[in-house]
């Protein structure tokens, strides 16, 4: 009987060296595969604009040195960037991340864009999206909430093979967004004599 047992657990040793052996290459392989983020990111070029109306056409004049800060998905501070003289930033993440983008300025109330960098894992490319965010100037006691959550979510459209808005998520907030710029608009104005 100890004849036999040598032998099969000789083979059984072998077998879970094979086995380990095996896991250590898939694993290795998995952590090889991830995207080189110096080829495959996601590249931003925002404008930061100064809303002064209640129109697209009123956002002409650009916010120079607003702060664009990048928050990974723990809200850790991943890097910040200054818009230039243009009110221009552009700067890359890295695919398959979640962001929040953080736009800030002194005398402006922040906003929040969501960015989620997730592509399928056979798609590698380096993807540029444009973004305009308007910035308003700070009002007396007009209700901000709504900003509290993104005013956009930036994501993977499968349909097209590029970055987009989330039109659901857009849709929704921007019936939130209309009342709190009515209300803003009219805090500008001032009371009605």
């Amino acid at each position: 009987m100890t004849n036999f047992i040598k032998p099969l657990f000789l083979l059984l040793a072998i077998n879970l060296l094979i086995t380990s052996s095996l896991i250590a290459q898939e694993s290795k392989a998995d952590s090889t595969s991830e995207r080189d983020p110096k080829k495959y990111y996601l590249q931003l070029n925002c404008a930061i604009k100064d809303s002064k109306g209640p129109d697209k056409a009123d956002e002409t004049l650009v916010v120079k040195g607003a702060v664009i800060k990048v928050l990974n998905n723990n809200n850790y501070l991943v890097a910040s960037y200054f818009t230039d003289k243009k009110g221009k930033v552009s700067f890359q993440l890295p695919l398959d991340k979640k962001f929040k983008i953080v736009i800030q300025k002194k005398g402006y109330v922040s906003k929040i864009v969501e960015v989620n960098s997730v592509v399928p894992k056979d798609v590698n490319n380096a993807f540029v999206f444009g973004a305009d965010v308007a910035l308003f100037e700070e009002v007396n006691n007009l209700n901000t909430d709504v900003l509290l959550k993104p005013v956009a979510i930036i994501m993977y459209d499968k349909l097209s093979g590029e970055f987009n808005y989330d039109q659901v998520y857009t849709h929704k907030v921007n019936g939130e967004l209309k009342k709190m710029y009515k209300e803003y608009y009219s805090l500008k104005k001032g009371p009605k004599n």
